[in-house]
């Protein structure tokens, strides 16, 4: 660091940070064009800071009996691996839009195989965008008791695609939406 110069908290990070290693799926969010409420959505989860009942009993604030998932029958605990990808619900979002994960990986390779697999230039935003809505309607169900359906979330998910698409590139944007619009 050189002391001659105005000190900046800017500074400062890559002062102190330079030789940290993140994990490329960080970078990825970050530089997704999603807004920046859905890449901090998206963080909560890398991190495992997500308020799910699980996360929530971890910090002594639920009692053993408030943690069953409340999008599937089955009663198992809601953590961020059951809500997003084990629960049946979030099964049928991701088939619905054509994303594969497999699910004996570790979150953050799991994302790196699916995308490696993915032919398109928009795959984080479209995860991204699926599991913002996912999370959206899991807290429509236990706020507002409403009534969850695929149909509804995929409704949801195709009208915040097209409100995240203004941020695209001209190209991409187009490339997106052909994308979005083959879907029935």
């Amino acid at each position: 660091m050189i002391w001659g110069s105005a000190y900046s908290s800017s500074k400062f990070y890559k002062t102190v940070f330079q030789s940290a290693d993140a994990h490329p799926i960080f970078k990825w969010v970050w530089k997704s064009r999603c807004t920046n409420r859905v890449k901090f959505f998206a963080w909560l989860v890398l991190v495992d800071r997500l308020n799910t009942p699980s996360m929530l009993k971890r910090r002594h604030l639920l009692g053993e009996d408030e943690v069953a998932c409340v999008m599937c029958t089955a009663g198992p605990e809601e953590d961020i691996d059951h809500l997003f990808f084990q629960c049946p619900f979030a099964q049928q979002c991701w088939q619905k839009i054509n994303v594969t994960w497999n699910n004996m990986q570790s979150l953050p390779t799991r994302v790196v195989v699916a995308r490696s697999q993915s032919n398109t230039g928009f795959f984080m935003e479209v995860v991204l965008i699926a599991a913002w809505e996912i999370w959206k309607m899991r807290n429509r169900k236990i706020f507002d008791n409403d009534r969850i359906s695929l149909a509804s979330w995929f409704v949801n998910f195709k009208a915040q695609c097209r409100l995240q698409s203004v941020r695209f590139k001209d190209d991409l944007r187009s490339s997106f939406c052909v994308w979005l619009d083959a879907f029935s």
